[in-house]
């Protein structure tokens, strides 16, 4: 293969990394998994986050409030704040950022104004919306489809593990969709034949570690390593040589992420 992977989502900020970053980089590069998008969740957790992409020449970050955190972070819905730290040069996303109703609704009309934001934020900044969507799917399909409609942006569905109709909704809208180990789950029927729906210029893959460790290893902590067991399960059930499916993994997120070089 001529090209390496990008982990497009993972979060080394969290202690089970965190507390090793040296070797789980190390661990990474040695798997041709070259460079790593670590994710915002918190705005007061933010200046760690900068802090790993600044000290590791392979890692870039996004700025954003992940769905669960929106009652923890009084500044989930700040423009101004989120704008700022958007321009860093090694800031390439916003998000995570989406719908979750996993746990009840009591934070539900909040997520949503906290998502707009973003979405707004995305808009105007160009830099691509990481979408994180769990048992919302038709408020998230309804949201997409009039935020849109108000102006473009670019997106990944990260994670996959939603329905096929807000699959093929963000598919409409020019969207991305990443597929993380929850993919190689014997349990995932679902999201396979979801992932081998997707358009070669339009998957991508990542880990979403410490989290989601893909089969045989299902259970252990996950590193951005990993997604080379990722990437060769989803090449396998996609019928595609495997060198090429990476070169076009690694295109696809160069192209959402342009600010990685």
């Amino acid at each position: 293969m001529k090209n390496y992977l990008i982990d497009t989502h993972a979060h080394l900020d969290f202690p089970e990394l965190y507390n090793r970053l040296d070797e789980v980089l190390k661990n990474s590069i040695e798997n041709d998994v070259k460079k790593i998008v670590t994710i915002s969740t918190n705005l007061n957790k933010i200046n760690k986050i900068i802090e790993i992409s600044e000290n590791y020449n392979e890692v870039f970050h996004t700025v954003g409030v992940h769905p669960n955190e929106v009652l923890k972070d009084k500044n989930n819905s700040n423009y101004e704040m989120m704008l700022n730290f958007s321009k860093n040069k090694k800031c390439v996303g916003i998000g995570e950022c989406g719908l979750d109703y996993h746990y009840g609704n009591e934070s539900k009309e909040l997520q949503k104004v906290s998502f707009i934001t973003q979405i707004k934020l995305a808009r105007a900044t160009g830099l691509p919306l990481i979408i994180h969507a769990r048992d919302a799917d038709n408020d998230m399909i309804k949201i997409l489809k009039t935020e849109y409609n108000n102006g473009p942006f670019k997106a990944i569905l990260h994670c996959f593990s939603s329905g096929k109709d807000l699959a093929l909704c963000g598919l409409n809208l020019g969207f991305y969709v990443s597929f993380s180990g929850i993919v190689t789950f014997k349990s995932a029927k679902l999201i396979q034949e979801i992932a081998t729906l997707i358009p070669d210029d339009k998957i991508l893959v990542e880990t979403d570690a410490p989290y989601l460790s893909p089969t045989p290893i299902r259970g252990s902590v996950n590193e951005p390593k990993n997604c080379l067991i990722t990437a060769k399960y989803l090449a396998d059930i996609r019928k595609c040589d495997f060198s090429t499916f990476v070169d076009q993994l690694y295109m696809n997120s160069v192209k959402i992420f342009d600010k990685i070089n």
